[in-house]
Protein backbone atom coordinates (compact mmCIF):
# COMPACT_ATOMS: atom_id res chain seq x y z
CA UNK A 1 0.00 0.00 0.00
CA UNK A 2 1.40 3.14 -0.87
CA UNK A 3 1.81 6.24 1.71
CA UNK A 4 0.79 9.59 0.51
CA UNK A 5 1.96 11.63 3.21
CA UNK A 6 4.83 10.84 5.73
CA UNK A 7 4.17 12.36 8.97
CA UNK A 8 7.44 11.44 10.49
CA UNK A 9 7.91 10.20 14.64
CA UNK A 10 8.61 12.78 17.27
CA UNK A 11 12.44 13.06 18.25
CA UNK A 12 13.14 11.56 21.26
CA UNK A 13 15.02 14.26 23.56
CA UNK A 14 17.41 12.33 25.93
CA UNK A 15 19.01 14.32 28.72
CA UNK A 16 20.89 12.78 31.84
CA UNK A 17 20.27 14.33 35.06
CA UNK A 18 23.11 15.95 37.07
CA UNK A 19 24.03 15.87 40.30
CA UNK A 20 24.84 19.14 42.20
CA UNK A 21 25.61 19.65 45.89
CA UNK A 22 25.46 22.64 47.12
CA UNK A 23 27.08 21.74 50.40
CA UNK A 24 29.75 20.40 49.08
CA UNK A 25 30.60 23.39 46.86
CA UNK A 26 29.76 26.05 49.89
CA UNK A 27 32.31 23.28 51.92
CA UNK A 28 34.95 23.51 49.05
CA UNK A 29 34.87 27.07 49.42
CA UNK A 30 35.28 27.72 52.59
CA UNK A 31 38.50 24.96 52.39
CA UNK A 32 40.20 27.17 49.81
CA UNK A 33 39.39 30.36 51.93
CA UNK A 34 40.73 29.21 54.82
CA UNK A 35 43.91 27.89 53.24
CA UNK A 36 44.17 30.97 51.15
CA UNK A 37 44.11 33.04 54.76
CA UNK A 38 47.00 30.51 56.41
CA UNK A 39 49.20 31.18 53.24
CA UNK A 40 48.71 27.74 51.76
CA UNK A 41 49.47 27.29 48.06
CA UNK A 42 46.07 27.11 46.10
CA UNK A 43 46.04 25.19 43.00
CA UNK A 44 44.02 27.13 40.58
CA UNK A 45 44.49 30.89 41.55
CA UNK A 46 42.37 33.02 41.79
CA UNK A 47 39.09 31.50 40.98
CA UNK A 48 36.22 32.47 42.98
CA UNK A 49 33.06 29.34 42.73
CA UNK A 50 30.58 31.57 44.78
CA UNK A 51 29.87 34.95 44.45
CA UNK A 52 28.81 36.68 47.63
CA UNK A 53 26.16 39.12 48.29
CA UNK A 54 27.42 42.65 46.92
CA UNK A 55 30.29 41.08 45.06
CA UNK A 56 28.55 41.85 41.20
CA UNK A 57 27.86 45.40 42.49
CA UNK A 58 31.46 45.69 44.30
CA UNK A 59 33.26 44.79 40.85
CA UNK A 60 30.69 46.94 38.93
CA UNK A 61 31.69 50.39 41.25
CA UNK A 62 35.89 49.85 40.09
CA UNK A 63 35.35 49.46 37.01
CA UNK A 64 34.60 51.56 33.96
CA UNK A 65 30.54 51.04 34.36
CA UNK A 66 30.39 52.91 37.18
CA UNK A 67 27.90 55.02 38.30
CA UNK A 68 29.94 58.26 38.69
CA UNK A 69 31.76 57.42 35.24
CA UNK A 70 28.37 57.25 33.68
CA UNK A 71 26.85 60.30 34.82
CA UNK A 72 30.02 62.50 34.06
CA UNK A 73 29.69 60.66 30.52
CA UNK A 74 25.89 61.68 30.42
CA UNK A 75 26.48 65.33 31.65
CA UNK A 76 28.91 66.03 28.63
CA UNK A 77 26.83 64.75 25.92
CA UNK A 78 24.00 66.80 27.46
CA UNK A 79 26.14 69.97 27.19
CA UNK A 80 27.54 69.02 24.02
CA UNK A 81 23.93 68.89 22.65
CA UNK A 82 22.31 71.57 24.14
CA UNK A 83 25.54 73.71 22.42
CA UNK A 84 24.81 72.26 18.92
CA UNK A 85 20.80 73.07 19.37
CA UNK A 86 22.16 76.66 20.72
CA UNK A 87 24.18 77.22 17.24
CA UNK A 88 21.66 75.74 15.15
CA UNK A 89 19.09 78.20 16.74
CA UNK A 90 21.61 81.09 16.56
CA UNK A 91 21.86 80.27 12.31
CA UNK A 92 18.35 80.10 11.95
CA UNK A 93 17.85 83.52 13.61
CA UNK A 94 20.25 85.18 11.71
Amino acid sequence: MARFFHTPKPKSYNVEPRYWDPEKEKRDARERRIKSEMGLKDDNGSYKPFIGKGDFRKGLSKGKWSARNQRRKSNIRLLILIALLGLLVLFILK
